[in-house]
């Protein structure tokens, strides 16, 4: 399961339902001189432990905002570009700190660091969803999506040592879709429940991590460049 958190605070794919060329969806497609090998072909091996979505994360859903915990089969959650789909399966697993490597770590996510509302913890393995002109810079298209772990670092992003035990959820659906989360967050849902199996079947590319770690440097220049001067105290002397 992949996780998509915006830059920004109003999605403009969104405002724009256009976003369908036949049966793909666009995610850097437009892009003629992007190799693809900078994509999910080159992406270290997921690991399905540090894959999926934290309990106590908020989606969607036709009835409001729900805990993805108590999401089940055959209910309906609001996907960003198939409208209202139905659960088809689940999977749990839990996340024990005892047996984590440090790489395994989940990520705490700052309020307003991705344009989410609530602090948050994200999966090292879960692909984040970045909007802005450095990405349409690099790849072609102002959406992409980078490795959790390359944004370590960026506007507070810390791996840190998790509690004795993380619940972990992935949904199902028929096909990918990308979820609605948390009110300033969107993850990508894998249709298949074994992640390692078909990666390439997939209409949405993920950044390795050299391209990704390098997307994430610009976007920390930005915010440096954008950051308001100190303004230097001027002292009269009596």
């Amino acid at each position: 399961m992949v996780l998509l958190l915006r830059t920004t605070s109003l999605p403009r794919r969104f405002k724009n339902k256009k976003i369908r060329h036949g049966d793909v969806k666009m995610f850097a497609w437009k892009n003629t001189t992007w190799d693809a090998a900078e994509t999910e072909s080159t992406q270290p091996k997921l690991d399905a432990r540090t894959t999926g979505v934290v309990a106590g994360t908020k989606v969607a859903t036709n009835a409001g905002w729900a805990k993805i915990e108590t999401i089940r089969e055959g209910q309906q959650v609001l996907t960003f570009d198939g409208g209202l789909q139905t659960v088809i399966a689940i999977t749990r697993h839990a996340l024990m700190a005892d047996t984590m490597d440090i790489a395994s770590w989940p990520l705490f996510v700052p309020a307003g660091a991705l344009g989410n509302r609530e602090d948050m913890m994200i999966l090292p393995h879960q692909s984040v969803m970045i909007e802005s002109d450095a990405a349409e810079d690099m790849t072609g298209d102002p959406f992409a999506l980078t490795p959790g772990a390359a944004l370590v670092g960026f506007r507070g992003i810390t791996q840190v040592r998790p509690a004795e035990c993380v619940d972990v959820i992935q949904l199902h659906f028929a096909q990918d879709e990308i979820v609605f989360a948390n009110i300033g967050a969107l993850f990508l849902c894998r249709a298949q429940a074994d992640l390692i199996s078909d990666m390439g079947a997939s209409s949405y590319e993920v950044l390795n991590m050299e391209f990704a770690e390098n997307l994430v440097d610009c976007l920390m220049f930005e915010d440096a460049a954008h950051a308001p001067s100190a303004t230097p105290a001027y002292h009269t002397a009596a």
